[in-house]
């Protein structure tokens, strides 16, 4: 029981507590959250109820992507909302968002449906999304780099090497499909030097699961026939992630920049942003922000819209989840206590 508890603090709450403790050091240097509140009464209210609805659209789309691959599992969408929510709460509190997929598997296996059906639906699911976050943030970086290219130095060697890092598991399995046995000869020449500098200790067996893997991800996702809809649903989700800080900035009184040019500078935020292993990318998100949206703020004014970017399109959705979490290990609990009676 200890030791349980031991793991949840270290996989969920210290996590937590990581991400929470950079935001306040955002919010308490040079009086930002102070800003923010003499700040905030005087924002357009209108503008700032659509970076929330932008959020909630992300999640609400997520939810019938969910519904469109599986759509037996359940009558209610409220179902299919908490699996979107599961994802949102251990993909933040976990590097490189990897706990949202393996959370979703859990709650879908004690749904009934099989754990390796649940990892090609989500998998599948994934690499669509994955193509369309590619897609424009080629796009971004073949149009709207110039814009951004003086406010960070070395940007165009961090944002391609956070291009490569977000190719990579595509690109793995897209070569995999392709010519199995020179891939396999790369990863196991990697997985060997790794074994030598004592990072892994078993280079054999990795390297077994992991062509097993990329053999299932490879029969199932292929396998698996997914409408238009899907395609169009993941589109929306890249675009309303990245709609969020348009609407603060207009809540700001920030006019005259095309909207492009925020989906952009969110798109190079992310980029710069993906190799950070800190939930959220915590720290590198922020000071990104800071740095690559001073063209559409005041200068008194960024942090403070920094601050609000990162609790609605990261925090809200966190703390959302958490709850969801906790409310369905209270309901368990009560099943349980209710079927031993």
């Amino acid at each position: 029981m200890i030791k349980r508890k031991i793991k949840n603090f270290f996989f969920k709450v210290l996590p937590c507590c990581i991400s929470f403790g950079i935001l306040l050091c955002f919010c308490v240097q040079d009086n930002n959250f102070i800003n923010l509140l003499n700040i905030f009464p005087k924002i357009n209210i209108f503008y700032f109820s659509f970076s929330i609805i932008s959020i909630f659209i992300y999640w609400a789309v997520d939810t019938l992507t969910i519904k469109e691959f599986l759509p037996k599992i359940s009558n209610s969408i409220f179902d299919y909302f908490k699996i979107t929510m599961y994802g949102q709460f251990y993909g933040a509190i976990t590097p490189f968002s990897s706990g949202s997929q393996a959370s979703q598997v859990i709650i879908l296996k004690s749904k009934g449906i099989d754990p390796g059906k649940s990892i090609s639906v989500l998998s599948q699911k994934f690499f669509i999304s994955q193509c369309w976050t590619i897609i424009i943030s080629l796009i971004s970086m073949i149009f709207k780099s110039n814009k951004f290219q003086a406010q960070i130095p070395g940007f165009s060697f961090l944002t391609l090497v956070g291009f490569i890092i977000q190719c990579s598991g595509i690109l793995a399995v897209i070569l995999f499909f392709l010519n199995k046995k020179k891939v396999m000869l790369l990863i196991n020449w990697g997985l060997s030097l790794a074994e030598r500098i004592k990072l892994i200790k078993n280079s054999k067996k990795v390297s077994n699961d992991l062509e097993n893997q990329l053999n299932f991800l490879i029969k199932n996702n292929f396998s698996i026939n997914c409408g238009i809809l899907v395609y169009v649903y993941c589109f929306i989700q890249n675009i309303c992630y990245c709609m969020t800080s348009f609407f603060i900035a207009k809540s700001f009184g920030c006019h005259g920049f095309p909207v492009l040019d925020f989906i952009a500078a969110q798109t190079f935020v992310n980029l710069i942003s993906i190799a950070n292993p800190l939930p959220g990318s915590a720290g590198t998100a922020e000071g990104s922000f800071l740095l690559l949206y001073r063209e559409f703020f005041d200068v008194k004014n960024i942090s403070s819209a920094m601050i609000l970017f990162r609790l609605i399109n990261y925090y809200l959705g966190m703390i959302i989840g958490f709850i969801f979490v906790i409310l369905s290990k209270f309901t368990d609990e009560k099943n349980k206590e209710a079927n031993e009676k």
